[in-house]
């Protein structure tokens, strides 16, 4: 039970925070006290009705900002990630309204915490904003009347969207905590506060002071930039946009911080403030290879070619099975087209049928239980991915054997890379089922990388079944045409840490490490980037290879920072 739960987190984790409507219930503050207003709630239906914490976070908001105590409440339903999970309430202005686009927050239902508020803003032709230093007093008032106790201090004002956001920053023993533990604060332009945004409700995480190292002994500033600098925190490398390009895909030189930025619990250059040693996580192990390149070219646009295709790469035959081709154009303009081989249980769609690869009709024979797929470019016929699944034979006797899968993967290598000698960063993300084998070139020493890839991607990634030794997965991230700016443009090293440094010096911070196994949190005092140019993050799904939230470009030294 508890693994379908995980699951179903995942996956709606994986669509960005659905709303799952459990409950509908409406009870009027108007008119009647909080408290009277929370128990008829509660009695409208005791089954599915929002819990008593939930009504009493209500009560105490409707206390902090009395403007919502005229307002109908709409418990509407679960709210499951990213960033926050609770229970959703909306305000609504009109006793015939509707809560969809009026003002709304979200609780934890255990506790009633208040985790996130979004009010609409007022629309007014002449803002009147409060000056920054009324807002920041303003956010604390707030924030220590949803709990008293923590310390926070107000750090930078930043006006946009319509709104000003001030961040609130945690502090003990005058450190402050990592970003985690961070608040943002919204006023409208009629000086409302309007949102509040935290991570996963660290606002109310109470946290042992006896827990926390003192900052007593610590390394003195000075002596830390020096050991961030001698560690060389920096790497260089070409950056391809996300989105393909129509004929040729310019490359961004930049200077990115080394094992993440918001991946973790602290900037990959963040230092132990004790030790001056760096604390980032293990980085995954990578082998350089050397490919030299056949240079064939894999395009398919037609049946005939797109068969060829995979009787010469794949080595597969696909005359005796169905085919499907269909094309899908996207927003971004980009098109692709699908060659889908193979038979589909009954009803299933063909616009379905990529999701459904592996899923085989009863009855059929084995030779027929194999689905192909090529996906590639409908303008220029590129091959972009292929897959390849058939049904396991029952009482299997296959081994594993991953020197072979690697021998093999590496030869399908020397075909998709372009011609001549090609350089490789080379790492093995599979499991013992599947060896997943992703490659990404260097030239000229330097890696190139996507905005966005995922740490189990590359501008190759090879599948392979380490049963049965098949490739059942490739994919071809890297464009035909890259224009690559030249190395010798690039500033220093040296000058691109002084650019990070003077935008985010370093800072003293607790940081807290959570074991994985146990949930247990420790905390570590080191010297980090003051990062509090970017809001708190969660990360669902898989970890990405590159974080490109901070980096310097290497062309202009401009600092970039993509919130």
């Amino acid at each position: 039970m508890s693994h379908l739960s995980d699951l179903k987190k995942t996956v709606l984790c994986a669509l960005t925070g659905a709303l799952t409507a459990t409950s509908m219930l409406v009870a009027p503050f108007a008119g009647a006290s909080a408290e009277t207003s929370a128990r008829s709630v509660l009695a409208a239906n005791a089954e599915r009705a929002v819990s008593a914490p939930v009504a009493k976070g209500v009560q105490k908001l409707v206390r902090l900002l009395p403007e919502l105590a005229s307002r109908k409440v709409v418990y509407g339903g679960d709210v499951d990630g990213p960033g926050v999970s609770g229970v959703k309430v909306s305000f609504v202005r009109a006793a015939t309204g509707t809560a969809q686009g009026e003002d709304s927050a979200i609780f934890d239902r255990a506790t009633g915490n208040l985790l996130q508020l979004d009010l609409v803003p007022a629309k007014r032709a002449k803002p009147a904003f409060p000056t920054d230093q009324q807002a920041k007093t303003r956010a604390k008032t707030f924030l220590t009347g949803l709990l008293a106790g923590n310390t926070y201090q107000a750090r930078e004002v930043k006006k946009e969207a319509g709104k000003l956001t001030v961040r609130m920053v945690r502090k003990v023993n005058n450190v402050v905590f990592d970003d985690a533990y961070d608040s943002l604060v919204s006023f409208d332009a009629s000086g409302r506060l309007v949102g509040l945004r935290m991570f996963d409700g660290r606002l109310y995480e109470t946290v042992n002071p006896a827990a926390l190292p003192s900052p007593q002994r610590v390394i003195s500033p000075a002596q830390a930039v020096g050991k961030w600098k001698g560690q060389r925190p920096l790497e260089l490398v070409y950056l391809l946009p996300e989105q393909e390009q129509n004929n040729q895909t310019a490359a961004r030189l930049a200077y990115i911080v080394k094992d993440g930025v918001i991946s973790q619990e602290h900037t990959g250059s963040a230092l132990d403030a004790f030790s001056g040693k760096r604390l980032a996580a293990p980085v995954q192990q990578t082998n350089i290879v050397n490919v030299t390149g056949t240079g064939e070219t894999w395009r398919a646009q037609t049946e005939s070619e797109a068969r060829q295709l995979l009787r010469i790469l794949f080595k597969l035959e696909s005359a005796k099975l169905p085919l499907t081709v269909r094309d899908e154009k996207y927003a971004d303009g980009q098109e692709r087209r699908f060659f889908i081989w193979g038979y589909f249980p009954e009803g299933v769609a063909d616009a379905d049928k990529k999701y459904r690869i592996g899923s085989f009709p009863e009855g059929i024979s084995q030779a027929q239980n194999q689905h192909m797929m090529l996906e590639t470019d409908a303008k220029t016929g590129r091959l972009i991915r292929f897959v390849y699944k058939q049904a396991e034979e029952q009482g299997s006797t296959a081994k594993t054997d991953k020197n072979r899968d690697r021998k093999g993967a590496e030869a399908l290598l020397r075909r998709l890379v372009p011609s001549g000698s090609n350089q490789l960063r080379l790492a093995d993300v599979g499991t013992d089922k599947y060896t997943t084998l992703v490659a990404d070139p260097l030239i000229g020493g330097i890696p190139v990388y996507r905005v966005g890839q995922m740490e189990q991607e590359g501008m190759y990634t090879i599948t392979v079944n380490a049963w049965t030794g098949k490739v059942e997965e490739v994919i071809v991230k890297r464009p035909d045409n890259m224009v690559l700016p030249a190395p010798s443009k690039a500033i220093h090293e040296q000058k691109a840490m002084e650019r990070l440094l003077q935008a985010m010096p370093l800072e003293l911070t607790y940081i807290h490490q959570k074991d994985r196994q146990t949930g247990a949190i420790s905390w570590k005092l080191g010297y980090d980037l003051s990062f509090r140019q970017t809001r708190s993050h969660c990360f669902c799904g898989g970890d990405g290879k590159r974080d490109t939230t901070v980096y310097v470009d290497a062309l202009t030294g401009q600092l970039v920072v993509n919130e």
